[in-house]
């Protein structure tokens, strides 16, 4: 857990003050996106979601120790497809890797075969699917959204 947690921090990209003070998509946009992104991942999966698995946004302040203007907000949301073969995990792996990287996705560089992490250079978004290689956890997925401003500008 503590992984994701620092891989998603990690996701937010910016490394100046300057950088963190830019104009960013709303939160409520970085929603629709990661619902967006989901679902179509979703559709070219070989496997279904646990219905009862889907999980409500988790919204987290990014760079809560950093130096410079605080108050922006990751967003993420994903799901469990439960316990499921290693034949169907290899394949679910294989499905979400050919789609992502069609969509111009590139591996993050703290992936791991078990863990299956893609990142969109154009916006951010990271996905993650855990438990590709490993039928002692459950496989899920889950979409992350970069740091963005809750309403799209800096706080004052």
């Amino acid at each position: 857990m503590l992984a994701i947690a620092v891989a998603a921090l990690s996701s937010c990209g910016v490394t100046t003050v300057a950088e963190r003070r830019k104009a960013t998509i709303t939160l409520n946009e970085a929603k629709k996106q990661v619902d967006s992104y989901l679902a179509e991942i979703q559709a070219k999966m070989p496997l279904e979601p646990l219905a009862s698995s889907i999980s409500d946004f988790s919204d987290l302040e990014c760079e809560l120790n950093d130096v410079g203007p605080h108050g922006r907000k990751e967003t993420s949301r994903g799901f469990s497809f439960g316990d499921v073969p290693l034949a169907s995990r290899t394949e679910a792996a294989a499905a979400f890797r050919a789609l992502l990287i069609g969509k111009g996705f590139e591996p993050a560089p703290e992936a791991t075969p078990d863990w299956v992490k893609l990142e969109n250079p154009k916006d951010r978004f990271v996905a993650i699917l855990n438990g590709a290689s490993d039928d002692g956890h459950q496989l899920s997925l889950k979409v992350v959204s970069p740091c963005v401003w809750p309403n799209g500008t800096p706080s004052p």
